[in-house]
């Protein structure tokens, strides 16, 4: 019986589908999860930042969160040193620990699983057009690996991967002003003169851009909460099993909290930039909705698979009956956030 995986997790196509399968096969045996964070150093938990909540890799956010809704022990470890020197991705020397092979550097999946005592490796398929190098490295890590390696397909119908599509582009957008509003208010690089005569501008731009990536956050969490596909697919799945109700519950929660965390941000804003208030409740608020998109994705969407049937997925598939929701340009490219 497994007792410890070791799950990758980066931004391949199906990423979210491994992730999913892992914890449930988790939860079923019991066994605790390590997941394996592409590139990215674990957070310290003694960190002094106060944007060390929203700087937290955004993966590493969301399988965290997905792993306590599940109930199981889970810890996070860094396949490779982002540090300098690095092949950028898609180099030919540039790891991918998707497909077995490490950044440079890095310590590969199968080794990683052998130090911690891992007995099983999760992860997720390759696309039919992964890149060959990527492709050759998949083949490594299945044929020398002294730990079990279980792949995990991305099976969906057509219905089922343009909503799921439009579901992970409303994360990836999310994800993304988040991201820039973190840099935005990001602490001023110590080769600056505090007393430059160019500060009072700089602040003032930066507090204009802040404004309006607070303006973008509104109207993205706005749409999340309208008839988007996100909550059409959450009330469907209401209606379908009755055992998901408490979590939805908790995400529903969860989302008026944000609404409400959000507001404050406002607020603190327009009392005046750069503000040490700000950076904390924004790093509160970015960890709040990464982690909340994390049960989405490693909670609600496996469940959305188990008990929706096709039908359900072509009517989420079709336009709302008011027929007023945009779609996100892109959404409907079959992809992971």
């Amino acid at each position: 019986m497994y007792r410890h995986l070791l799950v990758t997790v980066d931004g391949v196509p199906g990423g979210i589908d491994a992730i999913g399968h892992a914890l449930e096969l988790a939860r079923a045996v019991g066994a605790r999860v390590t997941f394996v964070l592409s590139g990215a150093a674990p957070q310290s938990p003694g960190s002094d930042s106060r944007l060390s909540g929203a700087r937290m890799p955004e993966h590493g956010a969301k399988v965290e969160a997905a792993a306590r809704a599940q109930g199981l022990s889970h810890a996070i470890a860094a396949a490779g040193d982002p540090g300098a020197g690095h092949p950028a991705a898609g180099d030919p020397g540039a790891g991918d620990p998707g497909a077995g092979q490490p950044a440079a550097g890095g310590t590969s999946p199968a080794t990683l699983a052998g130090e911690l005592g891992c007995d099983l490796i999760g992860v997720a398929a390759l696309p039919h057009d992964a890149d060959a190098g990527a492709a050759a490295q998949r083949r490594l890590l299945l044929a020398t690996s002294g730990v079990p390696v279980l792949v995990c397909p991305a099976r969906r119908a057509p219905a089922e991967a343009r909503v799921m599509a439009r579901c992970l582009a409303a994360h990836r957008a999310l994800g993304a002003q988040l991201q820039a509003l973190t840099q935005l208010q990001a602490p001023t690089l110590a080769s600056e003169d505090p007393d430059s005569a160019t500060r009072p501008a700089a602040d003032a731009d930066r507090a204009l851009a802040v404004h309006a990536a607070l303006a973008s956050l509104a109207a993205l969490q706005d749409a999340r909460s309208g008839p988007s596909a996100e909550a059409r697919l959450c009330a469907a799945l209401r209606r379908r099993a009755e055992s998901t109700a408490a979590e939805l519950d908790e995400l529903d929660r969860q989302r008026r909290r944000d609404a409400h965390a959000l507001g404050a941000l406002a607020r603190l804003a327009s009392d005046g930039l750069p503000s040490a208030a700000f950076d904390a409740a924004l790093a509160v608020y970015a960890r709040g909705a990464f982690e909340q998109m994390g049960r989405m994705e490693g909670v609600i969407f496996p469940a959305a698979r188990r008990y929706l049937s096709d039908a359900d997925w072509t009517e989420l598939d079709a336009p709302p009956a008011s027929g007023s929701a945009a779609t996100t340009p892109g959404a409907d490219e079959p992809d992971d956030a």
